[in-house]
């Protein structure tokens, strides 16, 4: 296992080398010479070369313009948490104060760009006839295709119609794109998507490295893109078709929910993830920043899950500790969907506690002190005894979750970023079955309580029968679940779009914030925590506009009315 580790991120390290031929500069942007474009295309000839190409495509991925810092910047301004610095608007878009010049939208878009360059061009080069067999081949080509759709998912998630790139550029004529239909965005995703489901190794195959794409990966996507197909603002239903790919990964049986029983299962699962494991039953797949700090890519390739979005340690040291910057506070409307006596997830997913500067760690009983109740789903650290959390002392105790080897570094973590989980299939299943039957079916109610039980919660029948019983009143409670399950993990943005229920959420956040206890009007930082909900306009700000640098190097591409 560590070998398969050290042998992978080896090649990444080399991969990274070169990018700096392959890939553009953000300065010239996707204009590449047709020198370059020959010079790197020679470089497929091998099937040790195309992987060392593919690692850098997943380098390319985990870098901060991507999943290491804007993806969790971007998801930030729904129910689940929001950026916390009154004294500036940074995180722009989660504030709902962004313009086309925004630099975090700008980077995240020429990163998935970048990306997707690449592997137009990996696909454009790579020789056949170096491969043994036709299925080495297909596989490899598989798991570039997987990247290009999730590239191109990601970004129609935040843009809606976007330029539909499929070759690669080889001079600034190729860079004038109009954006293609949102139909023909969806056809090409699923097209890579269903290419990668069927030619991609199978996570038991022999050969398979762990941390890279896999067939019931594509599958467990398909049914994600297949649910924003359904709703905003596509709004086709392919409910049928999300159900299919989800049992695919169901009945395949090797993914599964991580259960204990003392019901710590969630736990287990995001130790693994903070600690570098890959936990292949339950997190499908996973963008993984595992040791590459320790390779020396803290320039280029680097996380900041649980830094950035972290819990308070009460130390300003650059290197040694597991700080966090706390940046992201959570609403407290979250912590009320919670049965906080019983359901486990609670205590994992929000901050309870923090180390002051003279090392005591206590309680965090106000919900509203905004750098104190945050997200603690990717926690660096915890109390050696949580007994000692309301017993006053100083340098108390603690435990060390991130798994690295070099010293800790205050801006950036380990902390791989779970992409797709097991609970995520399960409860995409009893959504679309409920929107197929017209209520919910009985494998619908099944799947909510394998997520519930898990949690150390009843089942849904038992506790609310009605719930079980009507087809609203089951969405809303999957609704109000896949933020307890998926809180923090890239998802609730999209999901509360393609409901159409981005501004109802907002609204009731303002009405819970502004009525809760713990709130003083005359406090900036609570005011401050209410600039998304009083920001926010439905009629913009359900995608974003195209970054100002692409509208005006790509000449075939206008403004969105409603942002020009």
């Amino acid at each position: 296992m560590n070998e398969l580790i050290k042998m992978k991120f080896n090649k990444l390290n080399v991969a990274i080398i070169l990018l700096s031929i392959m890939v553009i500069g953000c300065d010239d942007y996707l204009d590449v010479t047709p020198e370059s474009v020959w010079e790197s295309a020679s470089f497929y000839s091998t099937p040790q070369e195309a992987e060392i190409a593919l690692a850098g495509i997943y380098g390319v991925l985990a870098s901060d313009e991507s999943y290491g810092r804007e993806q969790l910047i971007l998801g930030a301004g729904t129910d689940e948490y929001y950026y916390n610095r009154r004294f500036n608007e940074n995180w722009a878009v989660s504030l709902f104060r962004n313009t086309p010049a925004d630099q975090f939208s700008f980077n995240y878009w020429t990163n998935q760009y970048q990306a997707i360059n690449l592997a137009n061009l990996f696909i454009e080069s790579i020789d056949r006839s170096s491969f043994e067999t036709e299925e080495a081949f297909n596989a490899l080509v598989a798991e570039v295709r997987f990247l290009r759709a999730l590239c191109y998912f990601n970004l129609s998630n935040y843009w809606n119609e976007v330029p539909l790139r499929l070759s690669s550029s080889k001079d600034q004529e190729d860079n004038n794109v109009p954006p293609a239909p949102l139909a023909d965005v969806y056809d090409a995703i699923v097209e890579d998507f269903t290419f990668a489901s069927e030619n991609l190794p199978h996570p038991v195959d022999a050969g398979y490295v762990q941390g890279r794409a896999h067939k019931l990966a594509a599958h467990g996507l398909l049914a994600r893109v297949y649910m924003k197909m359904s709703g905003y603002p596509f709004k086709q239903p392919h409910y049928q078709e999300a159900i299919t790919h989800c049992e695919a990964v169901i009945n395949d049986g090797f993914h599964s929910l991580i259960t204990t029983s003392d019901t710590t299962g969630y736990r287990e699962v995001f130790l693994d993830v903070i600690g570098g494991v890959y936990n292949m039953t339950e997190v499908i797949f996973e963008i993984s920043f595992q040791n590459l700090r320790d390779q020396g890519l803290t320039g280029t390739t680097v996380g900041r899950l649980g830094a950035l979005n972290g819990l308070n340690f009460g130390s300003n040291n650059n290197l040694g500790d597991p700080n966090g910057f706390a940046q992201a506070g959570v609403y407290p409307i979250l912590s009320g969907l919670y049965d906080q006596n019983n359901d486990k997830r609670y205590l994992w997913n929000i901050a309870t506690f923090k180390r002051t500067g003279a090392g005591d760690i206590i309680r965090v009983t106000n919900e509203m002190a905004t750098r104190d109740f945050c997200p603690a789903k990717y926690k660096r650290w915890e109390p050696l005894d949580y007994a000692d959390i309301d017993i006053e002392g100083t340098n108390e105790n603690f435990v060390i979750l991130e798994n690295s080897a070099s010293e800790l570094n205050r801006n950036f973590t380990s902390v791989n970023f779970p992409v797709l989980r097991y609970s995520d299939i399960l409860l995409m299943y009893a959504e679309a079955s409920n929107e197929l039957n017209n209520g919910p079916s009985a494998l619908a109610i099944e799947y909510l309580n394998e997520v519930r039980n898990r949690a150390g919660l009843v089942n849904i029948e038992v506790e609310k029968p009605t719930v079980a019983a009507d087809k609203v009143l089951f969405f809303d409670e999957l609704v109000d679940e896949r933020t307890r399950e998926l809180c923090f993990e890239g998802v609730r943005r999209h999901d509360l779009i393609r409901w159409e229920l981005l501004d109802e959420k907002l609204a009731e956040v303002k009405a819970f914030v502004e009525g809760h206890p713990d709130f003083v009007a005359s406090n900036a930082d609570h005011q401050a925590a209410l600039r998304g909900p009083n920001n926010f306009d439905v009629n913009i700000h359900l995608s974003l506009p195209y970054p100002l640098v692409e509208v005006t190097v790509n000449q075939s591409l206008d403004q969105k009315p409603e942002w020009q």
